[in-house]
């Protein structure tokens, strides 16, 4: 018997899928009434509100209303809306993991992207997450090698300044040690920032790989 759909849920769901505001303005303005719908209509329009935040960059809001969502289709067992492929815990705790990066929360992302690897270890693009994700956590890491960088290219200047003003004039033959040290110092800048990024996308991606790894030997034993 072909499913009936209630009046307010035709409403809504004739608005252009890609129309991302009016959506979030059509389900704010009758939110109530959404929330009287059965389970069925209910959580697709919430699914479709949820994206529509997501969509339009509205990322501290997602992180408040995805949980909805996620809770909602454990508790009524919903694996699937219509329209859409993926599976919608899946999907939205992928989704959540992304707006959780973009507003800076990598903590709260790097939590949701481990249980997405538990759940599918084989998802390259999981991991590829979780390593970007602990990646942006390496701060003292990071920090100290632009912290050293910018001391060196300070140091840099002013050995190169007091070669011009007073080595190349009083002391003509110290100005090629003076240059080469200028050289060795900037090097030593470079080598010291991309030694500390080099050193913590290391750390990263071994941390990434072996738990891929321990998940996947876990689903062996």
């Amino acid at each position: 018997m072909p499913r009936h759909y209630s009046q307010l849920y035709r409403e809504l769901r004739a608005v252009d899928p890609t129309d991302y505001h009016r959506i979030i303005r059509m389900y704010e303005a009758r939110e109530q009434e959404i929330g009287r719908l059965d389970v069925e209509e209910n959580f697709e329009l919430t699914v479709h509100y949820v994206d529509a935040l997501f969509e339009t960059g509205a990322y501290r809001q997602h992180q408040l209303m995805v949980d909805l969502v996620i809770h909602a289709s454990i508790r009524h067992d919903i694996r699937y809306v219509p329209g859409r492929e993926e599976e919608v815990y899946e999907y939205q705790l992928f989704r959540k993991a992304a707006s959780a990066f973009r507003i800076q929360e990598y903590a709260t992302a790097e939590h949701v992207l481990r249980e997405l690897i538990r759940m599918q270890p084989q998802r390259e693009v999981y991991v590829r997450f979780l390593r970007a994700t602990l990646f942006r956590q390496q701060v003292p890491i990071l920090q100290f090698g632009r912290a050293s960088c910018i001391l060196c290219m300070l140091l840099t200047a002013l050995i190169v300044t007091i070669n011009l003003l007073i080595v190349n004039n009083f002391y003509p033959e110290y100005a090629e040690v003076a240059t080469r040290l200028s050289f060795y110092v900037f090097a030593g800048g470079m080598l010291s920032l991309f030694g500390a990024y080099a050193y913590a996308y290391y750390l990263t991606y071994r941390e990434a790989t072996k738990f891929r790894s321990a998940q996947i030997n876990k689903r062996l034993h």
